[in-house]
Order: C-alpha cells, then structure tokens, then sequence
C-alpha cells in the first residue's frame, strides 16, 4: 500500500501520476480565480456597454429635435431684435421724453413736476426713470397711461398714487420707466457686475413672445369716482388746450413754414413708417412725435398718402387753440401743399 511517507520510494508510474493529479488541481483552481475576474470584467462592460448605449440614444434623440431647436434660436433672436429696436438709443430719449411730455399736454393734463432722474443699469438695457406729478381729469390722466403705452419706445409706470386735495383737484403721481441701449462703457460695467455676482441663473424654457396689443381707454362715459373738479386752466388758456411746452428744443423743420413743406414719399424704419418731407433742397425723415412748422405742429399720424399733424394757435394773449391739418403726398408733375387746417372747437 502506498503511503505519503514514503512518496520518494514510490514507483516512477505512481510518481509521475501523482504529480500529474496535483498539477491539475492546482490548475483548475488558478482556471477558476481567473475565470471569476474575467466574468466581473465581462459584467463591468455590459454595464458600460449599457450607459453608453442610453447616451447615444439621448444624443440621437436630442440631435433629431435640433433642426426644431436652431428654428427656435431664430424666432427668439428675431423677437429680440423687434424688443431691441424699441429701445433708443442715449440720443433718441430726448425725443422719447418729450413724446411723453407731448401726450399729457395734448390730454389737457398739468405737469407739475417732470424730472428724469439718474440712469439704472440693468443688463441687457438701461432704466430711465422719471418722476411725475400730473393735475388734471381723472378720465384725462386714464387716457394718458393708454396713450404712453402706443408709443413706439418701452415705458412702463411705476408708484403710482392718486390723491384727491382739500380743493378737490386731483393730482397723480407716478415713476416712469423709459428704456433704452447701453452705452460702450455701462456695457462694460454691466459686464463687470455679471462677473461680479457670479454665473446667472439658468434660463426657463423658451416660449413665443405673447402679442402684445394696446388697449385704448375705454372708461371715459363713467362717472370719476373722485368726483374731483376740473384744474383751473394757466393763464391765456382759458376756454382752449395746453399750451406748447416752453422748455422743448426746437427741431430743425419748425423754422419751415408749412406750404413750404411737401411729402413726396414714405419709409419703413425699424417696423414704422416714416414719412419723407421736402423742404427747400433737403429731404427730411419725419417720425410720429416729431414737430415741424412755426406754429408747434407735432405729427399725429403717417400713411404712405399723407402726414397728419396738430398745431398749437394762440390770438393776443387769448387761450391756445388747436389746429389739424395734413400733407398730401406729392404727385409727380404736381405741386404738393397742406390741406386746409381746421381748428378745433
């Protein structure tokens, strides 16, 4: 009988068999750990496999709504240029102001104070706003918030309060809002302060800009429920309309009298129309709000047929009346001139 003890004396066969027998337990024992390695590393790459796949998916997926996304980037960028030419720049507030100026007067109103104050940075654009005391109709001060919200730059009212006085007059006072394009150097600052306050937060979903529509005053036939007095007119405006503002800076069309002043033609600039005014050798581009003749006529109204205006008339020292005219576009081979004014009752 063969014993572990005397292994050395055992016979080359049994020898040779034996050692066989070990070297192929210890194999299939290395065989094993090897295999459970390689069958992890198998699992490991069917998981990759599987994340890598969902990603290419997503990918796809997200790669066929792309020609719906760059359509998307078009309209929001198209919708921010229309908001963007609604903004003036530091040179065109001027004229924004005065159109402000222009509506209250034109509505009967009474400014008693009208101060722009200091320029608000606030990326992408710039606030202006503008302290307001009005006195006037209650009926006259509704019709002037509908008529600030058809001009054709962004205004938007602020802190507004109406207060009734022990001599029954109404006073309204506010805080506009008049936008308009940074300058070189506050985009800078602008700038700075993004970088400032960190990464800005993550934009919500586009969506279509809403038609944005005016509404006109549609609540003069009711009662004022303040049932406050009219404002005494200023002195030499009895019995007429607000006077021209005195403070305005003239413009270059108001030292032309009217029938030396004819259209011959019309121009879409920045989604309005502007009419093309000649006077003696030069073609003038005229805009609703801006003032032409010697008698404070301010355009009312452009079609590519005429320019409508309203001007301000006054006899001695008599009340301010007003007066509305137009010019009829010149027809080639005919003389252009103003249709007879009528003056208001």
């Amino acid at each position: 009988m063969l014993s572990l003890k005397t292994a050395s004396l055992w016979p080359l066969p049994a020898r040779l068999a034996c050692a066989t027998l070990v070297g192929t337990l210890v194999t299939a024992l290395l065989h094993l750990a090897w295999l459970d390695g390689l069958l992890a590393a198998v699992q490991a790459g069917q998981g990759e496999e599987a994340r890598v796949r969902a990603a290419y998916l997503s990918a796809q997926a997200r790669a066929q709504q792309l020609p719906h996304w760059r359509a998307q980037q078009r309209q929001a960028g198209a919708e921010l240029a229309l908001l963007e030419q609604q903004l003036p720049d530091q040179q065109a507030m001027a004229l924004l102001l005065t159109q402000i100026n222009a509506a209250g007067q034109s509505r009967g109103l009474q400014f008693s104070l009208f101060k722009p104050g200091a320029a608000q940075p606030q990326a992408p654009y710039v606030a202006l706003p503008i302290a307001i005391q009005l006195r006037g109709g209650y009926h006259a001060m509704g019709a002037l918030l509908a008529d600030l919200a058809r001009l054709p730059r962004i205004v938007t009212v602020h802190e507004l309060a109406l207060s009734l006085g022990k001599d029954r007059l109404l006073t309204l006072d506010a805080v506009l809002h008049a936008y308009r394009l940074p300058e070189a150097g506050e985009r800078a600052a602008q700038a700075a302060l993004l970088n400032k306050t960190g990464a800005p937060a993550a934009a919500a979903a586009w969506r279509p800009l809403a038609a944005v529509a005016p509404h006109p005053y549609a609540a003069a036939a009711l009662a004022d429920p303040f049932h406050a007095l009219p404002p005494t007119p200023e002195s030499g405006q009895r019995g007429g309309v607000a006077g021209p503002d005195a403070r305005r800076v003239r413009e270059a069309l108001e030292s032309v009298a009217l029938p030396a002043i004819s259209m011959v033609g019309s121009v879409q600039q920045d989604g309005r129309l502007n009419a093309l005014l000649l006077a003696g050798q030069r073609v003038y581009r005229v805009a609703v709000g801006q003032y032409l003749g010697q008698d404070h006529g301010v355009v009312t109204d452009i079609t590519e047929q005429a320019v409508h205006y309203r001007e301000l008339l006054r006899e001695a020292d008599g009340p301010w009346r007003e007066r509305r005219g137009s010019l009829a576009l010149q027809v080639a081979g005919a003389s252009a001139k103003a249709s007879l004014p009528e003056a208001a009752p």
